[in-house]
């Protein structure tokens, strides 16, 4: 039996929404922090309850993602191995990305 489905026009704009937020990220497109890593995604994989607590709490001073970005690597993937759920900045930027796109699809 074939199937036809009809009115996906909302589907196919929230898939290229996400697509071109997928080029964003990859460009390398500043994002907000407090979007990025949202409350939702910090109590799931930290023990924080916001991107600002995680930075407030960090042992050295952090006022945000850049600040974040241009830490000490080794000590950043010490203090994140510590505190979340990740062994690696990378890691936790790479599964952020993956869920606010996924969010950004079936929203």
């Amino acid at each position: 039996m074939d199937l036809q489905v009809a009115g996906l026009e909302d589907l196919e704009e929230r898939i290229r929404k996400a697509v071109e937020r997928i080029g964003e990220l990859q460009a390398g497109t500043r994002v907000n922090s407090d979007e990025f890593f949202s409350e939702q995604f910090m109590r799931a994989h930290t023990e924080f309850d916001s991107f600002a607590a995680f930075c407030a709490q960090s042992p050295w001073p952090l006022d945000g993602a850049s600040d974040v970005q241009d830490a000490p690597r080794d000590q950043l993937n010490e203090y994140i191995a510590a505190t979340t759920e990740f062994e690696t900045w990378e890691g936790m930027k790479t599964l952020a990305a993956e869920e606010e796109i996924i969010d950004r699809v079936v929203s």
